[in-house]
């Protein structure tokens, strides 16, 4: 049996989402925002523009909620409309009900969204976790979709690192925000925390919210072979999740089409590093792709 995500306390559920809303006011441009019912909870989607092309959709990485995308959106709602969901069973505006025991659920419950918004033909991009769950969905739901795009997602291509795994372990269990920083911080590269609200609501997310979702089991070979969809992937030369080389190396392999990027100079968070070339890049793909 699976568990439900939930705040721990209910101050830690105030604190949170003060921060989540200060960090959604980054967020640029008139936005609509939705409650979607799925089998497994209430999704939380929020749309920007309205360009008629294919729309793009966003899967935040782990705890960090849509807010995370705040850098890309600009250049993205300039061409296409986008959507970005708060991840069920996360941190967020999102509302989990019943348990998901595996990523077939996980999978149910965002096609449960898709198919409430009527959404097909759309290209579907994630970090991190969000990674993860963009392949998943492909690997389950490949009909929707027109194109997906991986940023150096986390347990996906290459296996999580035992040194992620160390400093994941130590953040969850030392008390105080202090060690949590330190952690989040050398996930990006290392220097000082940077007080800002996307960084506010990350710390929250990780320090008030306890998931219940299935761990992000490792895709086999034969899943990566069999994805139908174009992929993008991009991978940060230092990243500490998983061996980069090798990471872009087994997308290229196994992937039927990929087109693979290891940029040598950014890190797991590249996205946020290098927001202009990100979203270049998929906006590029997605092009090619309608």
């Amino acid at each position: 049996m699976g568990r439900i995500g939930h705040f721990t306390t209910v101050e830690g559920r105030s604190r949170y989402f003060a921060a989540y809303e200060a960090a959604m006011r980054e967020c640029p441009g008139v936005r609509a925002e939705r409650d979607v019912p799925s089998r497994y909870g209430t999704v939380r989607v929020y749309r920007y523009g309205d360009s008629g092309r294919p729309p793009i959709v966003l899967l935040h990485g782990s705890h960090a909620s849509s807010a995370m995308w705040a850098p890309n959106l600009p250049g993205l709602v300039a061409e296409r409309t986008v959507y970005t969901v708060d991840t069920l069973g996360e941190p967020g505006a999102s509302v989990q009900t019943v348990p998901m025991r595996d990523g077939a659920d996980r999978a149910r419950a965002l096609e449960d969204v898709f198919e409430e918004l009527g959404l097909t033909g759309f290209h579907l991009a994630g970090l991190s976790a969000g990674g993860w769950q963009t392949l998943n969905q492909a690997r389950h739901f490949p009909g929707r979709l027109a194109s997906i795009a991986l940023f150096d997602p986390a347990n996906t291509l290459g296996k999580l690192t035992r040194r992620f795994f160390a400093g994941a372990l130590a953040a969850h269990l030392l008390p105080g925000d202090a060690a949590m920083k330190r952690f989040l911080s050398w996930t990006a590269g290392g220097g000082s925390w940077p007080e800002v609200p996307s960084t506010r609501v990350l710390l929250a997310g990780m320090t008030e919210f306890q998931s219940g979702l299935p761990f992000l089991g490792y895709p086999g070979d034969d899943v990566l072979r069999a994805v139908e969809v174009p992929v993008l992937v991009l991978i940060g030369g230092r990243s500490v999740v998983h061996d980069p080389e090798a990471a872009a190396e087994r997308a290229r392999t196994l992937f039927r089409d990929a087109e693979v990027e290891l940029w040598p100079e950014a890190t797991h968070a590249l996205i946020g590093e290098q927001p202009e070339r990100a979203v270049q890049r998929l906006l590029e793909f997605a092009a090619k792709h309608d």
